[in-house]
């Protein structure tokens, strides 16, 4: 109650020395009010470089919880700091731990604090442009996807189009996983489906994966349609030859059974 009165009273100076002396007790730092009144106060004083600092030496789960006990009191803009502080380090050291969590949360909280979208999607490729594990499209993806409407599924392939032209050789079922999720949002594109069921066959060598090829090529070829499309004709296109990067050959110069002799020979026993 007294370090709750010094901080209505911006009295921070007495408020930090309180606090500091029950974070440094055994059991009372346990309670982790006294180390959200910390950053209230390194965020309300000349001290705000220290409240990174700080940041650096909570576990993320308990940082998870302070941020919402946080918003819950109306501070929102401290709040999307504060998941801020946790969410960079995370994004810059590759860590996914509680990587999914700090992004939903600065989702909403951003949109709390900004409802444009555009400046929304903006942010959301800042973030990006820092992160150091490429398996973080997968979260950011999903917020882009639920929070901007039909726009954000054209963002979200655009996203995987840019992940494809990474250097992923070390790292093949990542790369695989990247052409499930365009196929995923692209179901009606036959050209597409097919182009990913082949890269994800190359990159796989099962039966499954190999039976998938098969079923797309039995399909009747389908002229690509701008107006059914979910994508905007110049992503497709743009897209397209990424696609194409990951395939040991054109499938537009090779019917299905030279395909398929192709396939079984790249399937070797399992043929």
């Amino acid at each position: 109650l007294r370090a709750r009165y010094l901080i209505a009273c911006e009295r921070i100076p007495e408020a930090m020395a309180l606090i500091k002396s029950c974070i440094n007790h055994p059991d009372i730092s346990k309670d982790l009010y006294f180390h959200q009144a910390l950053f209230t106060c390194l965020y309300m004083s000349p001290l705000e470089d220290q409240l990174f600092q700080e940041v650096l030496l909570t576990d993320c789960k308990s940082g998870i919880e302070i941020i919402c006990n946080t918003e819950k009191e109306g501070k929102t803009t401290l709040a999307l700091q504060l998941c801020e502080s946790f969410l960079v380090p995370q994004l810059q050291n590759g860590d996914m731990y509680c990587i999914w969590d700090l992004i939903f949360i600065w989702s909403k909280l951003q949109l709390k604090s900004n409802p444009s979208k555009q400046v929304f999607v903006d942010q959301c490729y800042q973030l990006l442009r820092i992160a150091t594990n490429i398996r973080v499209i997968f979260p950011f993806m999903k917020i882009i996807k639920d929070e901007v409407g039909e726009d954000g599924l054209q963002i979200c392939v655009e996203i995987c189009g840019c992940a494809l032209q990474l250097d992923l050789r070390e790292d093949p079922n990542m790369k695989s996983l990247i052409y499930k999720t365009i196929a995923h949002f692209l179901p009606n594109d036959l050209e597409i489906l097919r182009i990913c069921a082949l890269s994800i066959f190359f990159l796989e060598r099962t039966l499954e994966s190999y039976y998938t090829v098969e079923h797309l090529y039995k399909c009747a070829d389908e002229e690509y349609n701008e107006c059914t499309s979910s994508v905007q004709n110049r992503v497709r296109f743009e897209l397209l030859p990424i696609l194409k990067k990951g395939l040991f050959f054109d499938p537009e110069f090779w019917n299905f059974l030279m395909i398929k002799q192709n396939c079984l020979a790249l399937l070797g026993d399992k043929a």
